[in-house]
């Protein structure tokens, strides 16, 4: 909960900041008009090794203290799992017993990148913070077992319940992610901030590479069910650590 008020907090100092600051018609002149186009992996703390997947923009339309000053635009893909999930192995395969839906987060973003260091050509890094917030689409999908209700070999794919699927023992594992994955869904509505460093490793030519490390703080109107309520509590507001690597081209 604190990681998430300072996240949110920051956020907004940034933006006041911005609002407040006027542009010189001087500034405005020299502005070196950059656009980058970029897409990555990323990995967080309320996930696995491979959390989900972003596409960001970003083109200068400012200055900040002599230096560019970013508009930035991003839709993220992201995997929430709960705290409490533990993966068990079957006789046939793994399963994450309890497990009632998976929770999936589409987070379209605006904000600002404040450039603090630039990249010269192909030498060195480039050093940028970003402040961005949006809503958040949250999609709850039911978790989906194979199940052998007599023991007998007769194996039925099943949405997970707590109150029929009782004993392991019947449980041969999970039918993956992709079982039923348009099935079923649950729209949740809800808003979320991230506070980011933004470093620049690579540039060839017009090609970048980068990383992108911060937080995140995330809400929903409604708590999405991700593990059995009768084992476990479920939470509305997450908040999280993520590493971004990503991989595009810039341009003037």
């Amino acid at each position: 909960m604190k990681v998430g008020i300072v996240a949110i907090a920051l956020l907004c100092s940034v933006t006041a900041t911005f609002a407040q600051r006027k542009t010189s018609t001087k500034e405005k002149k020299e502005i070196e008009d950059y656009k980058t186009f970029a897409y990555g992996a990323t990995t967080n703390t309320n996930s696995g090794l491979l959390g989900g997947f972003v596409v960001r923009h970003s083109k200068t339309v400012s200055t900040f203290k002599g230096m560019p000053l970013n508009r930035y635009i991003a839709i993220e893909a992201i995997n929430i799992r709960h705290d409490k999930e533990r993966p068990i192995s079957t006789s046939t395969n793994r399963l994450t017993y309890g497990k009632k839906n998976y929770l999936f987060s589409l987070r379209p973003q605006y904000g600002r990148e404040f450039l603090f260091f630039k990249k010269n050509a192909e030498d060195g890094i480039g050093l940028s913070v970003i402040a961005a917030a949006g809503p958040s689409f949250g999609f709850e999908k039911p978790y989906y077992i194979k199940y052998d209700k007599t023991g007998r070999g007769a194996v039925d794919v099943v949405a997970y319940d707590p109150n029929i699927h009782k004993e392991i023992r019947f449980i041969q594992g999970s039918a993956g992610i992709w079982q039923g994955f348009f099935k079923n869904l649950k729209m949740i509505p809800g808003v979320h901030a991230k506070v980011a460093a933004n470093i620049d490793m690579n540039t060839f030519g017009n090609n970048l590479t980068g990383f992108e490390i911060g937080l995140t703080a995330e809400y929903f109107t409604r708590t999405p069910e991700i593990m059995a309520a009768s084992l476990t509590d479920n939470y509305r507001f997450f908040t999280a650590g993520y590493l971004t690597m990503y991989f595009g081209n810039r341009k003037k």
